[in-house]
C-alpha cells in the first residue's frame, strides 16, 4: 500500500485549475504591458504560447521553442516585475539559439552559462533582475560559450542564493518518475526530436529575431544599443563571398594570377580567391543609405562583414551615398569591430552618379553596389566590373553589370 502511495499520480485540483486561469490572464497582461516598455522583447514573446501548468515535473518554467510553460504556483509567488522577467527569460533562450549551441557541453554548467547570458541582456532591457537569478558583473557582455569556459575551470561559482530560473531539458522533466506527483495534461512540450530539428528551430528563431529587428526599426525610437549589438552578432551574411567573388573576378578579368593566402575560417570548404599577381584583393563597395534603403542597411552591413571576414588580405574602399557621397574610407580585414559599431544614417534620395564619379578618379578592381536599385544609373558601363547586390524585391537599375539578390540562395 505504501509503495502504491509513493508512486501515486494526481491531476491538478479545481483550485489549481482556477489558479492556472488567473495566472494565464496575469501573464498575458504582463506580456501586453511589455509592448510599451520593451517592444522588441514583447514582439518576440508574441511568437510563443503561454501555457500555465501545475505539474511536479516543472517546478518553475521552461520553453520548447514554441511554447512557454510555467508552473502557476511558482508564478503566483512572484512579483509582477519577476513574472515579466521570467517570460522574457524564456523568450531570449529561444532568440539566442541555446537549443543548438550546447554541442556536448556539461548540461549543468551550460544551463548556468545560458542563464547568465540571458539575465545580463534582460537586466539592461528591463532594469530588473530577480534576486535569485544568476547574475554576475564579471560575465557582462560575454557569450554563453565564454561564460561556460570560465565556469568549467572551476574558479567561478554562482553567488549564494542564485540559481537557474527554469528547467532547460523539458524532455528529461517530462519523463521524470519519482514519488507522489501532480501531472498536468497541459504540460506537453514539443522538443526537437533530432539534431536537425534542433538546428531548424534555432535557425527559425534567428530569422524571427532579424525580422522583428527590422519591424522594430520602423517604429518610433531606436533599438537599444545592447539589443542592436545582439542582432548584429546573430545576423549572418547571406552571400558566400569567397565563392561568389572568385567566380565574378575570374569571369571578368584576365592576366596572370596567383592565389591569395586562404582564410583559415573557410579553407575547409575548399574556397580560394585568385588575384592579380603581387596584389591584395582590392574592392570598392558602395552602400546606398537613401530613405528607401534604410530597412536594408543592417543586411548590407552584414554583407560587408561577410566580405571582410572571408579573406585574410583585403582592402575595401567603402563609399556611403544617397544623392551625394556621404563618406569614403578604406577598410581592411582588421576593421570588423568598426562595422559592429557603425551607425549609418541617411534618408534622402538616390543618385548613383556621384559613386561612379568618385570611382573615376581611382578605378577599382571591381565595384559592388549594395542598393535597392531605386534610381537611375549611367547608361554606359564603366571600364571595371560592377556587381549590383539587391534585396529580394530590388530591381537592377541598368542592363549592364552582374546582379545578385540577397535572398537568392543560388547566388
Amino acid at each position: 500500500m505504501s509503495a502504491l502511495k509513493e508512486n501515486a499520480t494526481l491531476l491538478p485540483s479545481e483550485e489549481d485549475q482556477a489558479l492556472k486561469k488567473t495566472l494565464r490572464k496575469a501573464c498575458e497582461q504582463d506580456r501586453a504591458l511589455m509592448m510599451t516598455a520593451q517592444p522588441f522583447t514583447a514582439m518576440l514573446a508574441m511568437q510563443l504560447n503561454l501555457i500555465p501548468v501545475v505539474d511536479s515535473r516543472l517546478p518553475t518554467a521552461g520553453t520548447d521553442g514554441k511554447n512557454i510553460f510555467f508552473n502557476a504556483r511558482f508564478m503566483a509567488r512572484r512579483s509582477e516585475a519577476d513574472r515579466r522577467f521570467i517570460i522574457a527569460h524564456e523568450v531570449w533562450h529561444c532568440a539566442m539559439g541555446h537549443f543548438r549551441r550546447q554541442l556536448g557541453r556539461d548540461s549543468k554548467l551550460w544551463n548556468q552559462a545560458c542563464d547568465y547570458e540571458v539575465n545580463h541582456i534582460l537586466s539592461a532591457e528591463l532594469g530588473h533582475c530577480p534576486t535569485d537569478a544568476l547574475w554576475d558583473k564579471r560575465f557582462r557582455d560575454l557569450s554563453a560559450e565564454e561564460i561556460y569556459a570560465r565556469l568549467n575551470q572551476g574558479t567561478e561559482q554562482p553567488r549564494r542564493g542564485q540559481t537557474v530560473l527554469d528547467t532547460h531539458d523539458l524532455d528529461a522533466a517530462l519523463n521524470e518518475h519519482s514519488g507522489e506527483r501532480v501531472v498536468d495534461p497541459d504540460f506537453h512540450p514539443e522538443t526537437p526530436a533530432t539534431a536537425q530539428d534542433q538546428q531548424s528551430l534555432g535557425e527559425s528563431w534567428r530569422q524571427r529575431l532579424i525580422a522583428v529587428a527590422q519591424q522594430r526599426d520602423r517604429l518610433p525610437g531606436n533599438l537599444p544599443g545592447h539589443l542592436r549589438r545582439i542582432v548584429d552578432r546573430i545576423r549572418e551574411p547571406q552571400v558566400p563571398w569567397q565563392q561568389l567573388l572568385a567566380r565574378f573576378l575570374q569571369k571578368q578579368q584576365g592576366g596572370d594570377r596567383q592565389w591569395l593566402p586562404p582564410s583559415r575560417r573557410h579553407i575547409h570548404r575548399g574556397l580560394y580567391l585568385p588575384s592579380r599577381k603581387g596584389s591584395f584583393l582590392e574592392l570598392t563597395v558602395a552602400l546606398d543609405n537613401s530613405g528607401s534603403c534604410m530597412n536594408d542597411v543592417p543586411n548590407f552591413l552584414a554583407e560587408l562583414k561577410g566580405i571582410l571576414s572571408s579573406f585574410n588580405r583585403v582592402s575595401l574602399r567603402l563609399i556611403v551615398f544617397d544623392t551625394r557621397v556621404q563618406s569614403d574610407e578604406v577598410l581592411t580585414e582588421q576593421d570588423l569591430y568598426r562595422l559592429n559599431k557603425m551607425e549609418i544614417t541617411g534618408g534622402g534620395g538616390t543618385d548613383f552618379r556621384p559613386v561612379f564619379e568618385a570611382c573615376s578618379e581611382q578605378s577599382p578592381q571591381a565595384l559592388i553596389v549594395l542598393t535597392d536599385g531605386c534610381a537611375q544609373a549611367p547608361e554606359t558601363p564603366p571600364a571595371y566590373p560592377t556587381l549590383w547586390v539587391l534585396p529580394s524585391d530590388g530591381r537592377s537599375p541598368t542592363n549592364w553589370g552582374d546582379v545578385i539578390h540577397l535572398n537568392d540562395n543560388a547566388a
